[in-house]
């Protein structure tokens, strides 16, 4: 795929279980909070853990809408 191809939903959603998946492994006394991650900025700001939160409260709730 080239740099300026478009990213696919599935290859995004791929990527935030990425970013949540390195914060729950690396922030261990406090899951999936800021401090698992090189963009970690202080105690409580990530723009990639905001990102991938954001990512896949969509995709839930996309999925679990009603008929």
């Amino acid at each position: 795929m080239a740099i300026d191809e478009p990213i696919s939903k599935a290859t995004e959603l791929f990527t935030a279980k990425r970013v949540l998946d390195t914060h729950w492994t690396r922030a261990l006394d406090r899951p999936w909070r800021v401090g698992g991650c090189l963009e970690c900025r202080g105690r409580d700001n990530c723009p990639q853990l905001d990102w991938a939160i954001k990512l896949i409260a969509e995709v839930a709730a996309l999925m679990f809408q009603k008929r």
